[in-house]
């Protein structure tokens, strides 16, 4: 755990933010979409602690590189 986080996350709560998140999404939909009969609202939570993109140059090979 990183030091200063509070162990006692309380999942109720992140529950309860997420329906009312949802709720206002589907209120939105109403409006901006009336033709519409169903909206999908997918809720998750996740703690990513880390985000991290690299890109490797591969040798060069006679099917990755062009003529």
């Amino acid at each position: 755990m990183p030091q200063g986080l509070k162990k006692n996350i309380h999942g109720a709560k992140i529950h309860a933010a997420l329906d009312t998140i949802a709720g206002r999404v589907i209120g939105m939909a109403e409006g901006l979409f009336p033709w519409a009969s169903r909206v999908t609202v997918r809720k998750q939570w996740v703690y990513n602690w880390t985000d991290e993109t690299e890109v490797h140059d591969l040798p060069a090979s006679d099917a990755n590189t062009p003529e």
